[in-house]
């Protein structure tokens, strides 16, 4: 026994163990010192960070808008504070703004990630992709969604979908006297309307898969929320994310199925297509435009061929559809019901220009919709006051000075819009809700990036025109047939979260009255 214990015994000399933890010691507090000083050591100002944490204890008891604002009011436009290890550069200024996304795009062309948990092909996403690469597939994004034709045929599939959320509403009308959460009726037109416009599935097809590719939504959006603590902890250490990875389970699955879903699908769609017997109007879609189409890529020996996209990247592709135009218009459709419930003066208005624009029961047209100058108004005045996309990140590429500020290589920079919109020198009594501030003339007379609704530059959002199409549609649909008000349930102030874009907490509860009662 005495000798298969001596075995195991250490004969360690406790002065060289001394010394082995004063160098540890002296190289973590020199690595501390250096990582947490960076900011001080380029002349930027910031917040005092806490070691390994650095400043998102900020964010605990206070919204993350409201520590952005009150930072701006201490620091200025440009300060920089530290994601735990990792520094970030914000800024608050729209010239300076233009200099990061589009005047030295080639030095700020790559995207920060904000989910922490994605799963093959789902990280082949076009916002996860950088160099030429995304260049050849934004090509072919842009192409697509910018065709004037191509989102003329798409009109007539979200309106479907506005119909099977009116006669929704109204069968829950039925059996309530009192304010109804329109956000769940909101997630499911919003997922439909992607469905039918990306896929072009028939009514049975989404009763059969239509729950699959929501709850993949509601779970992706989950699984990058700020009320997730594990994403939250995978993003503040993305080193831990792999490890994190096992209690991502409801997203997982979420995506492994609609994967599955896709891989089944697409072949059947090509299929159709090919069938001479089939209008290609009647059934177009953004998967028939996507497997019908070529992107350029660059051959081993540096040449420049076309190719047809692979079934992997189709499917990414319909993922950043399904995935991120239902996580913004979800958001911004809400966001649009409460401040119209709030602002009965500017629903009436709005409703007179749908009243002048479209006929009684008529079917709503792409030629229509784009007439819609005060929706615009609204739309721009309600993200001022609830800014789904408060900022945009990129990472710098290469050491370079812009208007005397040093930037390093690696250095993510934020540039965040939200502290703008609620500056009264550039909007005056910015608490109010007021469209006006949107009109022609207002807009002239303020700074270009002062307002960034969908980012700008060539990474600026490329699905901007779809994400319009879609709120305009529900909108329109909406207001023709019901007048909103707030009710007992409706909350004031809306409560307000990150999941992953900002949305409301809780939910928006109104009370829907129809309008032929509002006109007797």
């Amino acid at each position: 026994m005495f000798f298969a214990m001596s075995a195991f015994q250490l004969d360690v000399n406790p002065y060289l163990l001394l010394a082995f933890v004063a160098m540890v010691t002296i190289y973590i507090f020199g690595y501390m010192k250096e990582t947490y000083g960076f900011f001080q050591s380029i002349g930027i100002p910031g917040p005092k960070p806490v070691w390994v944490f650095g400043n998102v204890q900020e964010f605990k008891e206070k919204s993350v808008l409201t520590v952005f604002e009150e930072w701006k009011k201490v620091y200025g436009s440009v300060y920089g504070f530290y994601e735990g290890f990792r520094p970030s550069l914000v800024v608050n200024d729209p010239e300076f703004a233009r200099d990061i996304l589009t005047k030295n795009f080639d030095k700020f062309h790559i995207r920060t990630k904000y989910r922490p948990f994605e799963y093959y092909p789902g990280n082949l996403r076009i916002t996860n992709l950088g160099g030429e690469h995304w260049k050849n597939q934004r090509a072919l994004l842009n192409r697509m969604i910018h065709s004037t034709s191509n989102l003329s045929q798409l009109v007539s599939k979200i309106e479907k979908a506005s119909t099977v959320m009116l006669q929704a509403l109204e069968n829950a009308l039925t059996s309530t006297n009192s304010g109804i959460n329109i956000s769940r009726f909101v997630d499911k037109f919003a997922s439909e309307a992607v469905i039918r416009m990306v896929l072009d599935m028939s009514d049975e097809e989404i009763r059969q898969y239509g729950d699959t590719i929501l709850t993949y939504e509601v779970e992706s959006n989950w699984s990058a929320a700020k009320d997730n603590h594990v994403s939250g902890l995978a993003t503040l250490f993305p080193s831990l994310a792999p490890f994190l990875k096992i209690a991502d389970v409801k997203h997982r699955r979420a995506h492994d199925a609609v994967v599955k879903l896709l891989r089944d699908y697409i072949p059947l769609s090509i299929a159709s297509q090919n069938n001479n017997h089939v209008k290609a109007n009647e059934h177009y879609s953004l998967l028939s435009y996507l497997t019908s189409s070529n992107i350029l890529t660059r051959d081993v020996d540096g040449s420049l061929t076309r190719r047809s996209l692979s079934t992997d990247e189709i499917i990414a592709h319909l993922l950043t559809l399904e995935g991120e135009i239902f996580t913004s218009i979800t958001a911004s459709i809400q966001f649009i019901l409460y401040e119209l419930a709030m602002n009965e003066d500017c629903q009436e208005r709005l409703v007179d220009e749908i009243n002048s624009i479209f006929k009684k029961d008529d079917e709503i047209t792409s030629e229509q919709l784009v007439q819609m100058k005060y929706f615009d108004m609204c739309f721009n005045e309600t993200f001022r006051k609830h800014p789904v996309a408060p900022g945009v990140s990129r990472v710098c590429t290469e050491d370079c000075t812009i208007r005397g500020v040093r930037f390093k290589r690696g250095l993510v920079v934020r540039v965040m819009n939200s502290p703008i919109y609620n500056d009264e020198r550039i909007f005056s009594n910015p608490e109010t809700f007021n469209p006006d501030r949107f009109s022609n003339d207002a807009t002239s007379s303020r700074h270009p990036y002062s307002f960034l609704p969908f980012g700008q530059g060539p990474r600026g959002c490329p699905g901007q025109k779809l994400a319009i199409m879609i709120m305009r549609v529900a909108i329109v649909s909406l207001l023709r047939k019901f007048k909103i008000q707030p009710c007992s349930e409706t909350e004031m102030p809306l409560k307000e979260t990150f999941r992953p874009s900002l949305c409301p907490a809780n939910g928006v509860f109104v009370t829907l009255v129809p309008r032929m009662v509002c006109a007797e």
